[in-house]
């Protein structure tokens, strides 16, 4: 009876009178019935739709837009929206839809925060059986903050067993990965937190490192973020020194741990001959025969070309 009455149509008084009028609108010649086309084309979506008020039922044609009273009781009628449609509320029934898209909102959060801190864990090889078992509780601050523990202590082994081994990049890779989760998680804070700062030089130092089987000195390649950071761009710096100077991150750059990096720089060739020393003669030794100038040389060795 309702959708008669939404479409404007007079309301039938029996299930009989709604029947007739349905077959008489079928079999009316003036009819033009539509083209199958015409029947797959979507309606257009009524935006003014009519409602009912949460208290007494009244029907409400059209439906409020923003929070009045009822015209019948006289009672505030509270408007919202959820996924794109408007949901009509009494203001008692407001604290729990509020209270339920605040924890559904904080449900989303845990488990995108989970899935993050697991992703991470998973890359430095953290126990798979531990993982499953987190991905499989549900989703709370404790299972963040034990899924968050879990990737830290997987990290912590894994630089362990490459400081070991002296697989420096691994090292770099994982403190620098490290330092970037834990200043995205503090919030981005400027300056950063002294434990973050140290995982950063961390993985400057262990680059460093890498870089030294290059050679001696290393060139600073900075991202232009400040003018702290563009002043040593492109300046070079002997790795010895700056593995106690710990330059990056430079501190005072807005950005808080900046992108600035290092380049290797390979020792060039020297351009001198080596000239072999001779060993002089020491106590007790003896000393070697005079060579006759007219005499060539020994059989079976060759000549020395110094």
């Amino acid at each position: 009876m309702f959708l008669w009455r939404l479409f404007g149509r007079g309301r039938p008084n029996t299930d009989a009178e709604m029947q007739q009028r349905l077959a008489d609108e079928l079999d009316s010649p003036s009819a033009d019935p539509a083209p199958a086309e015409a029947l797959a084309t979507p309606t257009a979506v009524r935006h003014n739709v009519a409602a009912t008020c949460p208290y007494c039922a009244t029907l409400l044609d059209p439906a409020p837009e923003r929070g009045r009273l009822c015209p019948r009781c006289r009672r505030r009628i509270v408007v919202r929206q959820v996924d794109g449609r408007r949901v009509l509320l009494t203001e008692e029934a407001l604290d729990v839809f509020e209270s339920e898209r605040e924890r559904e909102t904080r449900e989303r959060g845990w488990i995108t925060e989970r899935s993050r801190w697991l992703a991470l864990a998973k890359g430095v090889s953290a126990p798979a059986d531990r993982m499953a078992r987190l991905t499989a509780r549900p989703p709370s601050d404790a299972v963040v903050a034990a899924s968050k523990d879990l990737y830290l202590a997987a990290a912590e082994r894994s630089v362990r067993a490459a400081r070991k081994a002296k697989r420096w990049q691994v090292v770099a890779s994982v403190r620098h990965q490290q330092a970037v989760a834990l200043f995205r998680e503090s919030g981005s804070p400027i300056p950063p937190p002294d434990e973050i700062v140290a995982l950063h030089r961390a993985a400057s130092e262990a680059t460093l490192r890498v870089h030294a089987k290059f050679g001696s000195r290393v060139e600073l390649v900075a991202t232009g973020c400040c003018a702290i950071c563009q002043h040593d761009n492109g300046r070079t710096f002997r790795i010895a020194a700056e593995l106690k100077a710990k330059r990056l991150p430079h501190e005072g750059c807005p950005k808080g741990l900046c992108g600035c990096d290092w380049y290797p720089l390979p020792d060039a060739p020297s351009g001198r001959r080596r000239v072999r020393r001779r060993a002089s003669p020491g106590a007790g030794s003896v000393p070697p025969p005079a060579a006759d100038p007219e005499a060539g040389p020994a059989e079976g060795i060759e000549p020395d070309p110094f």
